[in-house]
């Protein structure tokens, strides 16, 4: 039985934005898609708080107790902290991204066994790669951040779930 039901459901729906991602190549949204479920990550922490909190004070004090954690150092919370907060701050308080909207140049080098190098640069368009353009995960696919971002969530409620059924 999960007591974090309604964090869960916040959840679903980044999971689901999250899908649409992987495929989408027009600019505009994928640019609010992006911010959708950067928003949405954010907001799995404040319905914890205030929704099932709201329901369970045991839930609430935990959650606050927890949220205190992932603003802390820990390296374990840093997606919550360097990714999940800080994006979602940039975003609602500035309407500034760190994720790049293509085209992405690359570079390559190639060697040869004759001893010339050839270095060829390469546009990617379309939505294979989106880079985070800064801070601390700078060159990460903005996509994959999410998915550590879900797993981390999932992890988060699941532990609350069990401490809350008295498993943990």
């Amino acid at each position: 039985m999960t007591v974090v039901g309604a964090a869960r459901l916040v959840l679903q729906d980044v999971v689901y934005v999250r899908h649409i991602l992987e495929d989408e190549t027009r600019k505009v949204e994928w640019r609010l898609n992006w911010i959708l479920a950067v928003v949405l990550l954010r907001t799995v922490g404040h319905v914890l708080n205030n929704v099932d909190g709201g329901a369970s004070s045991e839930v609430k004090r935990l959650a606050n107790h927890l949220h205190s954690k992932w603003k802390g150092n820990d390296p374990e919370h840093a997606i919550f902290r360097d990714f999940i907060e800080r994006e979602r701050n940039s975003i609602i308080k500035e309407y500034s991204f760190t994720m790049t909207d293509g085209p992405v140049p690359l570079m390559a080098l190639l060697q040869r066994d004759d001893g010339f190098d050839i270095v060829r640069q390469v546009l990617l368009e379309e939505n294979i790669y989106r880079p985070i353009a800064d801070g601390p995960y700078a060159g990460e696919d903005g996509r994959t951040l999410v998915d550590d971002a879900i797993e981390w969530w999932r992890a988060q409620l699941d532990f609350i779930d069990r401490t809350m059924a008295g498993t943990e």
